[in-house]
């Protein structure tokens, strides 16, 4: 029987062997049918949308509740031709949508290539130089922090600690003032000592913290990777 109020079990992707990378998710709006199976060898299916996905899950709503840890199957049109496959996903949280619709989190059995989203990608609206897009940014103040190098310039270089991170932009602790539109080049250091690639980023603000520190906020020329968020994660 599926819990009938899965929000309240307390769960964690971890607890349910699920990845923890950060993937980077597109919006979509696809039409697509979930499968469950039941005992007997038998299998019910139910309309579902897909709203969103990466190359590690993806996000359903229906007319279903299904409690976290659910295995189920979806279908989903992927790749350049957009051919329908039947992927295995683990239900990971449930959120009730109101009038009777549900929106699950789940994680995929194993993990999407790149090649597979190529059809989603293509789709995603077009970002011009003045649109803010809404990333999710995740804190990078753990036990290690990841840290930055700042390139003033060629003979000016200030060290700085990485705040929190997103493909599209990072907030660095640093004790410089930087004016907002000053184009950068910056160095990602993750914990193991790692240093990035050069790249190029504008500040969009900088905040007074105490008498000598300061909290910059700055935006990538070119979004990262998931794969260079998760390093710094």
């Amino acid at each position: 029987m599926p819990n009938p109020n899965p929000t309240a079990t307390k769960v964690t992707p971890s607890s349910l062997g699920v990845d923890r990378r950060v993937w980077v998710r597109y919006t979509c709006d696809l039409e697509s049918t979930c499968h469950e199976k039941r005992g007997g060898g038998d299998e019910v299916s139910w309309s579902a949308r897909v709203r969103d996905i990466s190359r590690g899950g993806v996000n359903l709503q229906l007319n279903r509740a299904f409690e976290a840890g659910a295995i189920l199957s979806i279908d989903l049109p992927l790749g350049p031709d957009e051919t329908p496959r039947t992927l295995q996903v683990k239900v990971v949280h449930a959120q009730a949508q109101g009038a009777g619709r549900w929106s699950l989190g789940c994680a995929f059995d194993k993990t999407l290539g790149e090649e597979d989203l190529i059809s989603i990608q293509v789709k995603q609206p077009a970002t011009t130089a003045d649109e803010k897009r809404a990333w999710i940014r995740f804190s990078c103040e753990g036990e290690r922090p990841a840290h930055a190098t700042l390139l003033i310039n060629p003979n000016n270089k200030i060290q700085a600690r990485v705040l929190n991170i997103s493909p599209g932009g990072v907030g660095l602790a640093t004790h410089r003032h930087c004016e907002p539109g000053t184009p950068l080049k910056i160095e990602l250091i993750d914990a193991s000592g790692r240093t990035s690639r050069p790249m190029q980023i504008r500040v969009v603000h900088s905040t007074a913290q105490g008498k000598e520190d300061w909290v910059i906020g700055c935006s990538f020329e070119t979004p990262l990777s998931e794969e260079d968020v998760a390093a710094l994660l």
